[in-house]
Order: structure tokens, then C-alpha cells, then sequence
């Protein structure tokens, strides 16, 4: 949902000094854009908690995979169809809400996503049976497909250009907070009180959220469509697909694994349900220092070699859960790191992404983005064929034949041009 950066309005002036002072009152400063940024934070902030939620919404399911299964009385396979479908519908929903309601307000998109999110979760947690799971699963995916994109096009907006790259990052603070947060959460509440207090809990978390922006988001704030034919223009091109093809395997590989991990660790690794949450919440901690070390990495051995290095490395974590399961300790290390390997090479894939795709970068984000949650799907989706199949045991073993491929496809073609650096496209094409 590729936006435009309009002036900053009287209203956000307004609305963003009122939430500065009823959080704390800012000090005075010296020069205009710091003042400028003092003032934008608390919309900042409510941002982050709209990506904290969208994320909580999404992992939600992993933490209770277990309790849902005995709960609503389905298979393991029935579950992860729970998992891929609510990927699947962000994959597609976020590339279609680039080019049906991308000149929609700003503000307005974001109300109804999150409504539709905390409906969503909250009718999983009234759920009687697949049918109903599934039903509101949809809903989520429905209003979580335009989040990650219109929360970036709003902090852009509201802060001047030098301030950009600082206001995103204190949005996607709350991605990286949910890394770490949300399937403990999810999974101590679900042990605790319920696989259905968890999803009332992700889904109150978004009415909470949704109210918060409706009083401090300004109006005014509109996006632009993007054209199919601009779509069809990056897809074209080899360079920028290898990116975005990479991206899919990778986070398919681990996914086809992690969707399922409460039933591996349990059912194979002979883990204690207690010790399925400080698990969890290792793993986040893990992948979000893969995401801070990338950056040094990529100084020191380049950045297509950190996107190879970070490949092996998780296929290695893999081969350990595959071969060595009943090494306790080792396999636990093993899968926390595994979030370490593959968060290491999402920046240096979308670094790479932009770099082959020139003036397209936006629009190649975005879709970028969908190869992302387009993975997830497909990982779910095989991992519930292969629990099914031939039991827990063999996923990790999937997971690293798909690693092993994403990794040989990328060495082979990573030298390719790209088509895109030199060409011109209007302004509404990204």
C-alpha cells in the first residue's frame, strides 16, 4: 500500500501535543526538529502497539496449537490449515489492498483493520468447531493485510523527511517486541486459563489498540494505488525475483517446522508443556538478535554472504533437531537458534531487494512482504501434510532439504543483472 508523505496537518499538531502531554510532558527544545519528533512519538508508539498486535494476532495459534487441537477435537493437520489460511489471506489480501483501497484515508484503513483483527481473534476464542475457527481466522487475515504497510505510510507522513528512518524504527519496535512477547504470552495464558482466554486476550490487546488510534492518528493521510502493471514489471525481473523468491523458501523452510513446534517438542523432544513458553521465548529473543547482528555481517563478509551463511547456518540447526531430537539440551539450543539464522538474513535480503529494484523499491517491498507471509503459508501447509504423514519426527528434515534448496538456487543465480535500475515508471506505479 505504497503511500505519499503530505504535509503535516494542523490536526496531527494538535491530537499529537495531546497525547504528548497525558504520557509525559515533553522538556523544551532547542532546535525545531527534535521538538518536531518530541511531538510525533506517542503516535509513533501507538503504531508499534498496532504492530505488536498484528503480530501477537498472527503467533497467537503456535503458542496454543496444543490446547486448540484437544479443545475443538481436530487433527494437528486441521490446525495448521488454521495457521496457513490466516498466511495465505495476508499474502494475497496486502498485494490487493495496494491496488483496490490504496487512496483510501490512511487512518480509516487502520480502524477497520484492527476492528476486524480483534473480531477475528475473539471469534476463535467463541469458536464450537473447525468451520467457526476457520471463519474467524479469515477475518483476521482480512483486517491484518493492510497493518504493516499503512503504519509505515502514516509514520512517514508525520515526520519530516530526516526523521523518517528514526519514526520507523520506533514502529517496527513493536514487530520486534512481539518476536519476543507474543507466543509466550499466548502460550502462559493458554496454559493457565485457557486456549480461549488466549485469543479474547490478543483480541481485547487490538480493541485496546484501535481505540488508542482513533484518538491520536491524524487525518488526511492517504496512500496511492498501484497498478498490476508495475507488479508485473518487478515480477519480471530475475534479480529482484531471486530476492523475493528466497524470502519464500526460507521463511517456508522454517516454517514448516515452527507452525508445528508445540507438537515437536512435545511429542519428540519429550519437552515439559512448562518449558514450551521460556522456549518460545528464547526463540524471539534469538531471532531479534540475528535481525541487530546482520548489520555487522554484512560490513565484514558482504551482504549476499550473510544471506548464504545465514542459510547454512539454520539448515544446520535443522540437521540437529532431525538427528538428534532426544539430545535434550542440544536440541532446544538448536531450535532457539534457528531463529537466529533465518532473522539474520531478512535485512541483507531486503537491502539486496532494494538494490535490484531501483525505483521500484516500494513496490518490490511490498510484495517482498507478501513472499514473506506467502511462506509462512506454504511452511504451515506442509507442515501439517508431513505431521500427518510421517509424524513430527521428519520435519525438521523437510524444513532442511527446503533451506538446502533456497540456498543452492540463490549461490547459482545471484549474479543475474537486474532489468529494473535503469528504467522509468510514473509516480502511482509504486
Amino acid at each position: 500500500m505504497c503511500g505519499t508523505a503530505p504535509t503535516v496537518t494542523a490536526e496531527f499538531t494538535q491530537r499529537a501535543a495531546n497525547l504528548g502531554s497525558f504520557f509525559c510532558p515533553a522538556p523544551r527544545r532547542r532546535e525545531r526538529k527534535a521538538d518536531f519528533m518530541g511531538r510525533a512519538w506517542p503516535v509513533l508508539v501507538l503504531l508499534a502497539l498496532t504492530q505488536f498486535c498484528a503480530s501477537w494476532g498472527s503467533l497467537t495459534i503456535i503458542g496454543v496449537q496444543v490446547e486448540m487441537r484437544a479443545g475443538l477435537g481436530i487433527s494437528a493437520d486441521a490446525i495448521a490449515a488454521l495457521v496457513w489460511s490466516y498466511s495465505f489471506g495476508i499474502a494475497v489480501g496486502a498485494l490487493l489492498a495496494q491496488v483496490v483501497i490504496g487512496h483510501w484515508p490512511r487512518r480509516m484503513v487502520l480502524l477497520t483493520s484492527m476492528s476486524l483483527l480483534g473480531l477475528g481473534a475473539c471469534g476463535l476464542g467463541m469458536a464450537q468447531n473447525w468451520e467457526q475457527a476457520m471463519v474467524a481466522r479469515v477475518i483476521m487475515a482480512i483486517g491484518g493485510a493492510s497493518i504493516m504497510p499503512t503504519t509505515t505510510v502514516i509514520a512517514t507522513s508525520i515526520v519530516p523527511e530526516s526523521q523518517r528512518p528514526a519514526a520507523l524504527a520506533v514502529v517496527f519496535t513493536g514487530l520486534t517486541v512481539s518476536l519476543i512477547l507474543a507466543l509466550p504470552i499466548a502460550s502462559f495464558v493458554g496454559t493457565a486459563l485457557g486456549w480461549r482466554a488466549a485469543w479474547f486476550v490478543s483480541g481485547g490487546a487490538a480493541f485496546v489498540a484501535t481505540v488508542g488510534l482513533a484518538w491520536g492518528v491524524p487525518r488526511g493521510v492517504r496512500g496511492t494505488r498501484a497498478s498490476w502493471q508495475a507488479m508485473r514489471t518487478i515480477i519480471a525481473d530475475r534479480a529482484t525475483m531471486l530476492s523475493i523468491i528466497t524470502t519464500l523458501l526460507l521463511i517456508a523452510g522454517g516454517f514448516l517446522t515452527f507452525a508445528m513446534i508445540s507438537f515437536w517438542l512435545v511429542e519428540v523432544a519429550g519437552t515439559p508443556r512448562w518449558i514450551v513458553v521460556p522456549a518460545l521465548l528464547a526463540s524471539g529473543i534469538a531471532s531479534t538478535a540475528g535481525n541487530a547482528i546482520s548489520a555487522p555481517f554484512l560490513r565484514v563478509i558482504g551482504r549476499d554472504n550473510t544471506i548464504i551463511f545465514g542459510m547454512v547456518f539454520t539448515a544446520g540447526c535443522f540437521l540437529v533437531l532431525w538427528i538428534l531430537p532426544q539430545a535434550y539440551w542440544l536440541a532446544l539450543a538448536a531450535f532457539v537458534l534457528v531463529g537466529l539464522g533465518w532473522s539474520l538474513c531478512l535485512a541483507p535480503l531486503q537491502a539486496r531487494l532494494v538494490a535490484t529494484s531501483g525505483p521500484r523499491a516500494q513496490l518490490a517491498l511490498a510484495i517482498n512482504a507478501s513472499a514473506f507471509f506467502g511462506g509462512q503459508g506454504l511452511g504451515a501447509l506442509a507442515g501439517g501434510s508431513v505431521y500427518e504423514t510421517f509424524g513430527p519426527v521428519l520435519m525438521p528434515l523437510f524444513s532442511l532439504l527446503v533451506l538446502a534448496f533456497a540456498t543452492a538456487l540463490f549461490i547459482a543465480a545471484k549474479s543475474i543483472p537486474s532489468t529494473l535500475l535503469d528504467q522509468k515508471h510514473p509516480a502511482n506505479s509504486a
